[in-house]
């Protein structure tokens, strides 16, 4: 029993001079085009929402440091002079220091909301403060400006934090683009496989095509022919699962924000979905019509 959407066409291989259509095999193809598409989709995908991630991850740390001000013996006088200091600095946007309440709000996941923790506890203060572009000449400025007027201060500009979230990202996008490469190789080599084995079943009608006066390219164009159509019905195939996945993953990290990552695509990024079965589509042609015109080579 077969399905339709196996066949060569509708009329059952017609116009092919070689009975492509009569042997097993068609299903195999379209489901491993299909399956090689949905793969390398949800790769590409992760690529690109790996970047936008990253973005997201580092914009908060990357233009902004923190000064950890010892809780005893701060006066505010001495805080308000750093403020007005740092405000000072050319290259500083904005820098303020965080309420008891942005303390609170900071430490009571860990701490608890109890009232009397809170008016036991040392809480040190702490400054944040935000800028245009990240420097080296403008993190010592304000270190420098924060040792001059409170030396017991602490700065943090977040280069640890930066440095790991930037080696993770790049590990997993690295992870990604040679998985998505490893796809495409796999394609190629398989759908090589498939067209000599094809070659090898109608080994007799391709002597019979050649003593007949067909010409390798002829031929060739057979085998071509074929594959693009199961690789078009299979990669149609994968990428409608692949768009379905994204819209599965997209609506469920709208509905449960932070608990499953967002698959997030922008503007002309959607045309992932038309540029890797299309990409593969070329490459399956291309391993054909190379493996087709190699093995009628090697014929007598």
């Amino acid at each position: 029993m077969s399905f339709k959407v196996f066949a060569i066409s509708s009329r059952g291989g017609a116009g092919y001079d070689v009975p492509l259509h009569l042997k097993l095999g068609t299903e195999f193809l379209v489901i491993l085009t299909g399956l090689m598409t949905f793969l390398s989709l949800l790769a590409a995908i992760a690529n690109l929402s790996l970047g936008h991630m990253t973005h997201a991850w580092t914009s908060g740390l990357e233009n902004t440091l923190t000064i950890e001000i010892p809780a005893p013996n701060v006066s505010e006088e001495s805080v308000s002079k750093l403020l007005d200091g740092l405000r000072k600095i050319s290259g500083v946007e904005e820098a303020k220091l965080l309420s008891q309440k942005d303390m609170q709000d900071l430490l009571s996941p860990w701490l608890g909301d109890a009232g009397s923790i809170w008016d036991d506890l040392p809480v040190p203060k702490l400054v944040t403060v935000s800028f245009s572009e990240r420097t080296p000449q403008l993190i010592k400025d304000i270190s420098a400006t924060t040792r001059k007027i409170i030396p017991d201060a602490r700065v943090d500009a977040h280069e640890d934090w930066l440095a790991d979230l930037m080696k993770l990202a790049h590990g997993l996008k690295l992870t990604a683009l040679a998985v998505f490469i490893l796809i495409m190789m796999v394609t190629a080599v398989v759908i090589a496989g498939a067209v000599r084995s094809r070659m090898a079943i109608h080994h007799r009608e391709l002597e019979l095509l050649h003593i007949m006066g067909a010409s390798d390219r002829y031929i060739t164009g057979q085998f071509v022919r074929y594959i693009l159509m199961q690789s078009l019905k299979g990669s149609s195939l994968g990428a409608v699962a692949g768009l379905a996945v994204a819209g599965f993953f997209l609506f469920l990290a709208r509905r449960n924000p932070g608990t499953v990552p967002e698959l997030t695509l922008q503007g002309a990024e959607w045309l992932v979905f038309a540029a890797v079965p299309c990409l593969l589509i070329v490459i399956g042609l291309v391993s054909a019509r190379i493996t087709s015109l190699r093995v009628l080579g090697e014929m007598p």
